[in-house]
């Protein structure tokens, strides 16, 4: 199934989206689908943020100012019901409201928890909350950086990065996992427990 793309209200430094994407703008995000030359699939939100008229043509669902979730929150919901499992999330950082910066890492968390896949993208850098298992990642100009977010990851193994390790137990609010970088063509990441950040910067 092809992804879903949520734009967001924050900063949005320029990064290619996935082609082909079920696009949904929440709120303000829509200023960045009109800057971008982007039709969305979806208007999301309480459109709080974004008060220009809106456009016909586009559905629009539309939520109260006063209720549980964000927008950005609302859009993953959203998509999930319409079987998206994989999503690609922008415009998550910066901008006037750093409490949603903050919600941003959490719902990456939820979605990892409720078995869908998320990237948090910004400009080079992108964050991945993975669940135990393999991952293979190719090479690139940049750091690798990987935090716990649960109490603990263990078994954690890497290979092909300047620093390896075996099947070491990583712990939350630690941060000996920054600042890696790969080494090899691939690098493989390899841990039995936990909810793992993985971060990486392209330079």
């Amino acid at each position: 199934m092809r992804p879903c793309v949520i734009l967001a209200g924050g900063d949005m430094p320029p990064a290619a989206l996935p082609e082909g994407a079920f696009v949904i703008a929440a709120d303000s995000g829509y200023a960045h689908a009109q800057r971008l030359g982007i039709v969305p699939d979806v208007l999301l939100g309480d459109f709080d943020s974004y008060t220009d008229p809106l456009p016909d043509g586009i559905p629009i669902v539309r939520h109260p100012v006063e209720k549980d979730d964000t927008d950005t929150a609302l859009a993953v919901q959203y998509g999930r019901a319409l079987g998206y499992t994989d999503f690609w999330i922008y415009g998550v950082f910066g901008g006037e409201r750093a409490d949603h910066s903050v919600a941003n890492l959490f719902l990456l968390r939820w979605m990892a928890e409720e078995g869908l896949h998320g990237t948090l993208v910004h400009g080079g850098t992108t964050m991945q909350v993975l669940r135990p298992g393999t991952i293979v990642l190719p090479q690139y100009r940049g750091t690798l950086s990987l935090f716990s977010v649960t109490d603990v990851c263990r078994g954690l193994t890497l290979r092909g990065t300047k620093y390896e390790t075996d099947g070491i137990v990583l712990k939350s609010g630690l941060t000996l996992g920054a600042g890696n970088e790969i080494t090899a063509p691939e690098a493989t990441i390899t841990f039995t427990e936990g909810l793992l950040l993985v971060v990486q910067v392209r330079l």
